[in-house]
């Protein structure tokens, strides 16, 4: 995944008119993040496109420190 990030802020949508991340994106996205303990069900990984990057973000460290 390449995308530029400059334009990125944690107000950026993950799906339509933001990042425009569609299931396939995602779903890499989610698979980069198991090899670090984080994992996202595959009902949760079909509301990912309606979080902002803040939010997703957020939710990613979360789940990582376990807080």
């Amino acid at each position: 995944m390449n995308f530029e990030v400059d334009a990125v802020t944690d107000e950026t949508p993950l799906g339509d008119g933001g990042l425009e991340l569609e299931s396939l994106s995602l779903a890499e996205l989610v698979m980069q993040l198991d090899s670090f303990g984080v994992e996202f069900s595959d009902e949760e990984m079909e509301k990912l496109t309606a979080m902002t990057f803040g939010e997703f973000a957020q939710e990613a460290n979360r789940r990582a420190t376990g807080k």
